[in-house]
């Protein structure tokens, strides 16, 4: 694994939970994860972003890694979320990944106070030399307040186990600043659904969405058509069909929308933990009428729409 290159759909998997959100629900876990391997998604991410990394506890961590990794038994790789406040939880938390059998971690700057790209550097720096798998960086700036940008990636892509980046910035045009300035070294995960298929256009060669858990095949579908056929017309054409839910995911949170749509499916996974809520009255309803066209409510759906 450490040598083969990350690419491909990586689900950023729900975290399934019982008692309000108060208690992880490994039972319900197991079966969600295989529905997504069962239908094609490339790789799984727990404890990323819709997996809500920083809900939870780092003993609450690491027993959900432990029994993921167990689970999953190498059916695909497995990234594990290991961003925290410190730098040496961060680094506990990859090596504790590593232990267990994930096959990369993913890491997001989890932080308070404003960092000096110095200290970003230094951040995931002591992490890669922890450990020996590879070391995703995850840049997301509207939730953390932290932005690394391409040229900083460009310092850290030198490292040698640091492989890939999900960049979730929402400018396009860093893909390509990414892709030219570290020469090809780190696979680029696009991370922003409401234009995902201009991300694939600007040549990331995977994806790290909270989509799948809601339409793994589809989002398989258009991986497989934007980056492996080069058919973008095809592209477009399923894009089109997908992007309601891709934007209201943009719009309102892709916690809430997973979660509320799991129920509304008839595959529910709990409910997140507070202070997150599900979708309101409002945009339930538009979910529905989302869900309803993309033909993914059965009986029991139905019947949790019209409550």
């Amino acid at each position: 694994m450490q040598k083969k290159r990350l690419r491909g759909v990586f689900s950023f998997t729900a975290t399934p939970t019982r008692d309000d959100g108060a208690t992880i629900d490994l039972d319900r876990m197991r079966p969600h994860l295989d529905w997504q391997i069962e239908n094609g998604v490339h790789g799984i991410a727990v404890l990323g972003s819709t997996g809500a990394n920083g809900s939870f506890t780092e003993k609450e961590r690491e027993e959900l890694i432990k029994v993921a990794t167990k689970h999953i038994n190498g059916r695909v790789p497995v990234m594990a979320g290991t961003g925290s406040m410190t730098t040496d939880e961060a680094v506990r938390m990859s090596r504790f990944a590593e232990d267990v059998g994930a096959d990369a971690v993913i890491v997001v700057p989890i932080t308070y106070w404003p960092l000096t790209d110095n200290e970003v550097y230094e951040h995931y720096s002591r992490i890669a030399k922890a450990i020996k798998i590879p070391v995703v960086i995850y840049n997301n700036p509207g939730t953390t307040g932290v932005d690394i940008k391409p040229p900083l990636l460009a310092r850290l892509a030198e490292i040698d186990n640091i492989r890939g980046v999900k960049e979730s910035s929402g400018d396009l045009s860093r893909i390509t600043q990414i892709r030219m300035l570290t020469k090809g070294k780190m696979t680029v995960f696009h991370g922003w659904e409401p234009i995902t298929l201009q991300g694939f256009c600007a040549g990331a060669e995977g994806w790290c969405p909270g989509l799948p858990n809601i339409l793994p095949r589809e989002c398989v579908q258009l991986f497989d058509l934007c980056v492996e056929k080069k058919d973008l017309r095809g592209g477009q054409e399923l894009f089109d069909r997908i992007f309601p839910i891709c934007k209201l995911m943009g719009d309102t949170g892709y916690i809430r929308v997973v979660h509320s749509a799991l129920e509304l499916m008839g595959r529910s996974i709990g409910l997140p933990r507070r202070p997150i809520r599900m979708l309101d009255a409002e945009q339930r309803a538009k979910l529905v009428t989302i869900l309803q066209d993309l033909g993914v409510l059965n009986g029991s759906g139905r019947q949790h729409a019209a409550e």
